[in-house]
């Protein structure tokens, strides 16, 4: 009698902490290797419009509407590159995270992997419409079945937790992450409001 092959269970989807972890470390990396540019190539006067404004129509009138669509561009450049090379970035990476194609579970590839770094910044990016769209897009994480968000759902991808799923952490790299994002914020209007 000969049996089967053990087939290896998939990796479960990673847990909505966890994602929130990665995604305050990577925009916070991010934030710290873009920010002295920012800082240094950004005009000096501000437009006096309101800050709502500013956010819900970040082109109009904005002299440094050429930064905003730089940002989105190096953003989507930092997530494509790590997710196309290794399917994880440095924040996934610390939170043991890693993104996955949905339907083989292999790595996305590069075409998956274009698709969504370019879909999560421009969500943001579009006038009027855009931080509800984002909102939306991080809030479907919560209804989806496999904790996907929309930008997952239309480059056909997954993130899976690299952890053992038995053992259930206290949540330290949440706590860990938002904490430092928060200082860093904090650090960033100072920053921002003192030039």
């Amino acid at each position: 009698m000969t049996l089967a092959p053990e087939v290896a269970a998939a990796p479960p989807p990673a847990a909505r902490r966890h994602r929130l972890s990665a995604f305050v470390l990577d925009y916070l990396i991010f934030s710290l290797l873009f920010a002295p540019v920012y800082l240094e190539w950004s005009e000096k006067e501000t437009t006096g419009a309101p800050m709502l404004e500013d956010i819900l129509q970040p082109y109009a009138g904005n002299r440094d509407g050429w930064m905003e669509v730089a940002s989105i561009a190096l953003i989507a450049t930092y997530f494509f590159a790590q997710h196309a090379l290794w399917g994880q970035t440095a924040g996934k990476q610390l939170c043991r995270l890693k993104v996955v194609s949905s339907a083989t579970g292999n790595p996305p590839g590069p075409r998956a992997s274009v698709i969504r770094a370019l879909v999560h910044p421009a969500l943001f990016a579009v006038p009027f419409i855009g931080p509800p769209l984002f909102l939306v897009n991080a809030l479907s994480i919560m209804v989806h079945p496999k904790r996907r968000c929309l930008h997952d759902m239309i480059a056909g991808t997954m993130v899976v937790g690299l952890g053992d799923p038995a053992r259930r952490g206290g949540g330290f790299l949440f706590a860990l992450g938002l904490t430092v994002s928060l200082l860093a914020a904090l650090a960033l209007v100072v920053a921002l409001l003192t030039r």
